[in-house]
């Protein structure tokens, strides 16, 4: 008993640090080339998911006249979710009303005069990463360890639930699949009727052709 139960213990401890080391948040760095140019980073993300990121210039050449960076992102149908010009330090927030790819682009005025490429760096997080947790204590007043339980539980929600659009996913293109393979046969069985049609008609008049001349 004393075995099963330490198994089960050490179970559950590597469940929740395998839990804890997934993370929805990643820091992305860009380097802008000093002759311009835009440079974009894309996330695929499901719908009704919370988006925050920061975004700021690191110039490490000149750091007291840090050159400014414009920005825009959008969502996958093209839609304008955030569009700034001329900071050296910028936010956006939105939550995701459609899933797909969602794409932030940044550029650098091309009538500027860099002297040296820039350093872009993004903190993007999105869904229970980008959760105020500091908010969520005081409200509902929790601490320790059942803090990092509604978190857990938070964190475990996410994972089913980016498990199940994966799944989703994998249906859909499972269904474009199996179409595809459905109409590349039926157009091979064309091809070969119709293959079939003219070897027979050319037989045909080549056979009528030779009995009016009379070669056979």
């Amino acid at each position: 008993m004393a075995i099963t139960r330490i198994a089960q213990v050490s179970w559950i401890l590597t469940v929740v640090l395998l839990l804890l080391t997934v993370n929805y948040g990643e820091a992305v760095w860009l380097t802008i080339p000093a002759t311009g140019g835009t440079k974009c980073v894309s996330e695929e993300i499901q719908s009704n998911v919370v988006v925050l990121a920061d975004y700021y210039i690191v110039d490490e050449h000149n750091p007291e006249h840090t050159p400014a960076v414009s920005s825009k992102v959008t969502s996958p149908y093209g839609n304008n979710l955030h569009h700034q010009e001329n900071v050296t330090h910028g936010q956006f927030a939105f939550t995701t009303q459609e899933a797909g790819n969602y794409l932030a682009c940044f550029w650098v005025d091309a009538s500027l005069k860099l002297a040296n490429p820039l350093t872009l760096g993004v903190d993007w997080k999105m869904g229970i990463a980008a959760k105020d947790w500091d908010s969520v204590a005081k409200k509902e007043k929790i601490e320790g360890v059942e803090l990092q339980l509604r978190r857990l539980e938070g964190l475990v929600q996410a994972i089913r639930e980016n498990i199940n659009y994966i799944k989703d996913r994998e249906a859909e293109m499972r269904e474009v699949s199996e179409k595809t393979n459905s109409r590349v046969a039926w157009f091979s069985i064309m091809s070969l009727g119709v293959c079939v049609v003219v070897a027979g008609t050319q037989i045909l008049y080549l056979k009528r052709y030779f009995h009016k001349k009379k070669l056979i």
